[in-house]
């Protein structure tokens, strides 16, 4: 199959969550049962470069407005898609996005199906509610109504969308160095994620007072405000910006433990990738990320529950021989039932059925 990717953010554009990294992993997954992949996506950082081939993906960046908005439009997407040729399927990553209504459009015009995966961003978790709202009735709900299939990562995510969906988890890998695990002489707590609401890493705070000895490592996007409250603690308290490659596989294998407090999470890699390098984490349930993480075998508490939180914490700190168990158990689940293989051969799956290829 010829298959088009349509996706605001793809790798190496790490500050954008974890789209990214899925929508690249699933590419490079589907090229390698075969596939020709097309991924259209946003410029986002001047030295990324605007066309790269990686075997049978062609990777395609577009500048792009109101990219600061996180709903990039890229004006010259449509020329693109109308000299492209024909493709057999579209795989549209997230609706509240220009490129996604762009491409809608041009897909319909062409009678091409495309199947929508909206990556957890279906709810407005709080935020931008009324602009969310204006974006769907002007364009957005439009997207929804042509989608052919819908994509959900989780049992939790499929609930919270307006059409039945197939759910496919995201697929778990490490594709840099390996981690040098470093040598503690105190304990070490890891926070990856951002100063979302959806994400609680507030709560952290509160855990930080009941484990005096503890030190907080907080790794992605924080804004001024958010890292205000934790200058208390001082030196116990440190910031980094994004990581991947080495520099994340070192701060995931340099942990006691991640902690994973998250709620509308609706997969959550961070806790599957410290399990592969021997880190457990304490996991928020409610959602897909407590689903998948239970599955795993690993520690989920009750959602915005801080004394459950603390209490599995310190539970996990007293028990190192118990965690590295327990970080094992989630790891041999990540690698036999979330691998990318396994993974696009399901979304692949989608792609024939929404064709007509049968089941």
């Amino acid at each position: 199959m010829r298959i088009l990717h349509v996706t605001p953010f793809y790798e190496p554009a790490w500050g954008y969550g974890g789209t990214a990294r899925a929508a690249a992993a699933l590419c490079r997954a589907l090229a390698a049962r075969g596939h020709e992949v097309i991924v259209a996506t946003a410029l986002l950082d001047p030295a990324h470069p605007r066309e790269e081939h990686t075997g049978r993906v062609r990777v395609r960046r577009f500048p792009a407005i109101f990219q600061r908005r996180l709903v990039p439009w890229a004006p010259g997407l449509r020329r693109f898609l109308a000299e492209l040729g024909p493709v057999d399927v579209a795989h549209l990553h997230g609706h509240r996005n220009g490129m996604a209504v762009t491409a809608a459009a041009a897909l319909a015009e062409a009678s091409v199906p495309f199947v929508l995966q909206p990556h957890g961003s279906f709810p407005d978790h709080g935020q931008l509610r009324l602009a969310k709202r204006a974006f769907d009735r002007a364009w957005g709900g439009r997207v929804m109504r042509q989608a052919r299939a819908w994509l959900a990562v989780s049992q939790a995510e499929a609930q919270d969308l307006p059409a039945p969906a197939d759910v496919v988890g995201n697929g778990v890998e490490w594709r840099g160095a390996a981690a040098r695990r470093a040598e503690r002489d105190v304990t070490t707590l890891l926070f990856v994620g951002n100063d979302r609401p959806q994400k609680r890493g507030q709560a952290l705070l509160a855990l930080l007072d009941q484990l005096p000895a503890a030190r907080l490592h907080l790794v992605g996007v924080f804004a001024e405000r958010f890292r205000r409250p934790f200058r208390r603690f001082g030196a116990r308290v440190g910031f980094q910006g994004v990581l991947g490659g080495r520099p994340l596989a070192d701060a995931y294998a340099s942990a006691d433990l991640l902690v994973h407090p998250a709620v509308g999470e609706s997969f959550g890699l961070a806790p599957f990738e410290a399990a592969l390098f021997g880190t457990p984490a304490v996991v928020s349930g409610g959602h897909g990320c407590g689903e998948w993480y239970a599955r795993a075998g690993g520690c989920v508490i009750p959602p915005d529950d801080s004394r459950a939180l603390a209490q599995a914490v310190a539970a996990r700190l007293s028990d190192g021989e118990g965690c590295r168990r327990e970080a094992g158990r989630v790891a041999e689940f990540a690698r036999r039932e979330l691998c990318w293989p396994r993974v696009a051969a399901a979304v692949e799956g989608v792609y024939r059925r929404v064709l007509g290829q049968g089941d």
